[in-house]
């Protein structure tokens, strides 16, 4: 009885760990969901779910897009709840019968609009905004400067102000 106690404790304890580690998709995802201006896409089509082949038609410079690299993209965000799925054709399972909407979560990634979430998505995804936590045991271990400063070699602020792309990304 004991030993079965804890073998399901270390799988729990497994099971979230894996979580954390895996936790960074997340960001990834919701930050590819940005740059394709999935939720603009939809909202253009009057806000109504539509295709996957409607979505990646319209994503701009991408006269092929990976449709099944797509759908893998947004199964990950449905899953998480940022976009809706619907199934018309309850009784077909093919990516065509199936429908992205938008919901209270995605309406935040609406560029321009008023309560758009996007620029700090672009931001904190941003690799130079990312790089610094790849150096927090060496902060622990060294001391002296801060995360930032370990990843760039020099305080976000001289860093804004020598890199006009992350400074903008700031605004």
């Amino acid at each position: 009885m004991e030993t079965e106690k804890n073998s399901e404790e270390l799988l729990r304890g497994q099971a979230e760990i894996w979580q954390h580690m895996l936790s960074l998709v997340n960001s990834m995802a919701l930050k590819c969901a940005v740059e394709l201006r999935i939720a603009d896409i939809i909202h253009s089509h009057g806000g109504a779910p539509i295709t996957l082949s409607q979505i990646a038609s319209c994503i701009d410079d991408s006269p092929y897009p990976d449709i099944p690299y797509l759908a893998r993209i947004m199964r990950l965000l449905v899953r998480k709840n940022i976009f809706t799925v619907h199934h018309p054709l309850s009784d077909s399972s093919s990516s065509e019968s199936t429908l992205y909407g938008l919901n209270h979560v995605s309406r935040w990634l609406l560029h321009g609009s008023d309560l758009s979430l996007t620029p700090m998505i672009l931001m904190e995804n941003h690799p130079w905004v990312v790089a610094p936590w790849h150096c927090l045991s060496t902060c622990v271990k060294e001391g002296g400067t801060s995360a930032f400063e370990k990843a760039h070699g020099r305080d976000a602020w001289d860093f804004a102000s020598q890199n006009p792309e992350f400074n903008n990304s700031v605004k």
